[in-house]
């Protein structure tokens, strides 16, 4: 009888701690995290949506981050119903799917496509707000060919302009650094708090990806400390984007250096739908797990 009641109280000391620092989310998107094919855009996708959020939520993921290229608002409103029939939070609103897709961006030289991609996230803003959801900025700023003075005014305006919106809404951006092999824009996390500092972009705050800060990152757990008081958002995925312990990155230990900082936001595993979307859900709970970073 003592033995379960011990049990029972460090269970709910495990999860009170849990809710005071980070909280774990899984990705579904038509390209990484769980992996839906013309997600939204097919009829049959919100079956598969709905399946989906049922298998995170039953291996131990509190969240779902979304990707979503479009503001259709009867779409946006199936989907809020499907994520709160869940039980699952709306942790994060991501926008590369906008460029990706669409083809368009903050940095296109036509600006008919330059407002057009504009109007789109800031109207995902406001859906992030009633969700109470962080909105994130990231392939969404393009990757142009020719990086001149007009590009970074383009990008820079669009994000004064996003930011504005943000605070209007009471939501939080994070602006992602992205790896040269996927953007020639914003790289490194000194480049994304460069730009929020010069912008003075007070919404706006910064997203680390294990898998780009691979890249580009001297020391990701430097790059983790040296950015702590901007981190707003966090994702995870091994050295070859496949579920965190399948790669050479010590994802446990950088996740206990984010922890150690004060971080108390949202991990999202961003990660391929390897070896297919059920494993790759299952092996980073077990890892999660294992490591004692999520409830069992």
């Amino acid at each position: 009888m003592l033995q379960t009641v011990c049990l029972i109280t460090w269970k709910s000391l495990f999860k009170r701690k849990l809710r005071e620092a980070m909280r774990f989310s899984f990705v579904v998107s038509s390209g990484l995290g769980y992996k839906i094919e013309e997600l939204f855009h097919d009829e049959s996708s919100f079956d598969e949506f709905e399946k989906a959020l049922r298998t995170i939520k039953e291996h131990g993921f509190q969240g779902v981050e979304l990707n979503l290229s479009f503001d259709d608002q009867r779409k946006l409103g199936r989907i809020k119903a499907a994520v709160d029939e869940s039980g699952l939070k709306l942790a994060a609103v991501g926008t590369g799917m906008v460029y990706a897709r669409e083809r368009l961006s903050f940095t296109d030289n036509n600006p008919d496509r330059r407002l057009k991609a504009l109007a789109i996230v800031k109207n995902l803003i406001q859906f992030a707000s009633d969700e109470h959801a962080i909105i994130i900025i990231g392939l969404v700023r393009g990757s142009p060919s020719q990086h001149d003075k007009s590009t970074d005014d383009h990008l820079h305006e669009s994000l004064r302009q996003c930011n504005r919106v943000a605070n209007e809404n009471n939501v939080r951006i994070a602006l992602e650094a992205i790896n040269r092999y996927e953007t020639n824009l914003l790289n490194t996390a000194a480049d994304v708090t460069h730009i929020i500092e010069q912008e003075k972009l007070t919404a706006t705050g910064l997203l680390l990806d294990t898998f780009h800060m691979n890249i580009e990152e001297q020391s990701i757990t430097n790059s983790i400390l040296n950015s702590a008081h901007r981190i707003v958002h966090f994702h995870i995925a091994d050295s070859d984007r496949w579920p965190p312990g399948h790669g050479h990155l010590e994802i446990a230990a950088l996740l206990r250096t984010l922890e150690g900082s004060g971080y108390k936001g949202w991990v999202s595993a961003e990660i391929l739908p390897k070896p297919n979307n059920i494993q790759a859900v299952t092996d980073t709970a077990e890892f999660l797990k294992t490591h004692k970073l999520m409830l069992p």
